[in-house]
């Protein structure tokens, strides 16, 4: 059990820095500047830092869920970022400049205001979030990401080249190694998992769907802004939270449940993907549907 827990260890120190990098290195300043101009911005921007904590908040103060539950699913919505949103955007024929403008702004500001925000969820949920003292938060987290993020976007500017062959891999291997920890978490604490009451479960589909219906609601009326901004809602950034639950010793007995509830919210999301589909065939006339906007690259 050691040994897993190191492996966790590893990857989760490993793949925030191939974040920060893949952030760095899709950092461009044309699909930014297309997005970040783009009218549903400001409101994707007020679902992920607004809507969607506060709608998590809403869900586990209402249902009787446990305090481990609970807090996981407020630190993950108070970890936007969505770094895995990008192909399922793609894949859904949804606005990636949009998305991407989203991704990488939601990244940076979760960074400066992670000190607040775990500071406010300790005094929510003081039985299950301890906020690490800012040393530890500078050490594990913040730095892991903003060094390579710089590095990134240092290496577009003087070598373009290597810089496009090296965002596959990075991205690659991030979603790789994120999907691997989180299983490994649930390895590791299967036993917890197996007496976490069945409100806890559905608290997690109930903030999943709302978050997706936050979203699409936010980017009316185009078919695309509305994929975007509802799977941009969903997708907050693990990283952050896989993170700050192995910072300190006591937020630790939170990393299983946060594999379990990544795993949960990827499934949950697939029933309004396939009715989106659907929906977009039947708004554009069963046709082929397309992305509004300039497509933006994802490899």
């Amino acid at each position: 059990m050691d040994a897993l827990h190191g492996f966790i260890s590893l990857m989760i120190a490993t793949f925030i820095i191939a974040l920060g990098l893949s952030q760095g290195l899709s950092w461009r300043l044309a699909d930014l500047g297309q997005g970040t101009r783009h009218p549903a911005f400001a409101r994707g921007l007020g679902v992920c830092l607004i809507g969607v904590p506060l709608l998590s908040l809403i869900v586990v103060k209402v249902l009787p869920v446990p305090p481990i539950a609970s807090g996981v699913i407020a630190l993950m919505a108070f970890c936007p970022g969505l770094p895995m949103a990008l192909n399922v955007v793609s894949r859904q024929k949804g606005n990636l400049p949009l998305t991407l403008a989203l991704s990488i702004t939601l990244s940076l500001v979760a960074i400066v205001l992670m000190p607040l925000s775990l500071k406010l969820l300790e005094r929510l949920f003081p039985m299950a979030i301890q906020a690490p003292p800012y040393g530890v938060l500078l050490s594990r987290v913040i730095l892991p990401f903003l060094v390579p993020f710089a590095l990134g976007i240092g290496l577009q500017k003087v070598a373009p080249v290597w810089a496009h062959r090296l965002r596959k891999p990075v991205k690659l291997y991030f979603n790789v190694a994120l999907g691997v920890a989180a299983l490994a978490m649930i390895a590791a604490s299967f036993p917890l998992l197996k007496r976490l009451p069945f409100w806890g479960f559905v608290a997690m589909v109930v903030v999943t769907l709302g978050a997706a219906a936050l979203g699409h609601v936010a980017g009316r009326p185009l078919p695309g802004d509305r994929t975007a901004l509802a799977i941009s809602a969903v997708f907050g950034n693990p990283a952050f939270a896989f993170c700050l639950g192995g910072s300190t010793y006591p937020m630790k007995s939170l990393l299983g449940v946060m594999g379990l509830y990544l795993l949960i919210r990827t499934l949950a999301l697939v029933p309004y993907l396939l009715w989106n589909q659907r929906q977009q065939a039947s708004e554009r006339g069963g046709g082929p549907s397309l992305p509004s906007g300039r497509r933006a690259s994802v490899s």
